[in-house]
């Protein structure tokens, strides 16, 4: 799962920095102006693991390339992830992961807010019979920018329709900051919330499961990027994730590679 770059994703896009492994590979419907031609954006990621909402999916390398399209309000995304090395369920040098998202900015007049909508398709081609379903999930953003030149407060709330059929909530703050016309970074935290569905389909503890609803993950995170051309900026990130104790972590020992992880990751992407 990856990733509304989501990894700070308002801040994270101001930067030009596409962190594929926050929650939405979507992220390009932060507030920005309406545009009236398509563009198209090609990047390039590589990171130390893949961490998907506090779950340590692959402890090695990963490499995860994605393209976006947009127009107007309307963006559509492809992000994959190539397991360099060996992940949780035994791939190594494959696509374990692609997903399709389709995003949209909802053109609301309303001061100081910014609303998106969208759905991704989490996709699975390399699972080598580990019986990994595919599902999908809709979204709603909401950002506050009333102080966006020093905070970005956003909260995230994503339904799957399919497999796991259950609400996972992202709240997130982030502090951006323009060094000089070609350097910005940013710092932020955020937190995930899911009911009793999700965490009992992430999260499993038994047979039937019996997870609470609750918070389970917590990152701390600062990016930074550079327009090293015209059209082309290169981007790096550091995050550190940890999940809520009890039986949250507990599953996750049993589950995923670990229970906390600190994190990073290059980024390269080229605006055609």
């Amino acid at each position: 799962m990856n990733k509304l770059m989501t990894v700070g994703m308002v801040a994270v896009l101001a930067a030009g920095f596409a962190n594929a492994q926050d929650d939405m590979v979507m992220v390009g419907q932060a507030p920005v102006a309406e545009q009236a031609t398509t563009e198209v954006t090609a990047e390039a990621a590589l990171v130390s693991s893949y961490v998907w909402r506090g779950q340590v999916l692959n402890n090695d390398f990963v490499f995860q390339p994605q393209i976006t399209v947009s127009h107007a309000n309307f963006s559509v995304n492809i992000w994959g992830n190539y397991d360099l090395g060996k992940n949780v369920g035994g791939i190594q040098n494959d696509f374990s992961e692609m997903d399709i998202s389709l995003a949209y900015t909802i053109p609301l007049d309303i001061n100081d807010f910014s609303f998106d909508v969208g759905l991704i398709n989490y996709n699975f081609p390399g699972n080598e019979g580990t019986s990994v379903p595919s599902t999908t999930e809709i979204f709603a953003s909401a950002y506050l920018l009333t102080f966006s030149d020093y905070v970005i407060p956003s909260v995230t709330i994503f339904g799957d329709v399919d497999e796991a059929d259950g609400t996972y909530m992202l709240f997130d703050i982030v502090a951006p900051y323009q060094l000089s016309e070609y350097l910005a970074v940013e710092a932020g935290i955020s937190a995930g919330w899911g009911n009793t569905s999700y965490n009992d389909y992430y999260f499993p503890n038994g047979t039937p499961s019996t997870q609470d609803k609750g918070f389970n993950d917590y990152n701390f995170y600062a990016n930074a990027s550079y327009e090293l051309m015209e059209n082309v900026t290169a981007s790096a990130n550091v995050t550190y994730t940890f999940l809520e104790g009890g039986s949250i972590r507990n599953a996750a020992k049993a589950l995923y590679e670990d229970d906390n992880k600190l994190w990073a990751g290059v980024n390269i992407a080229y605006d055609f």
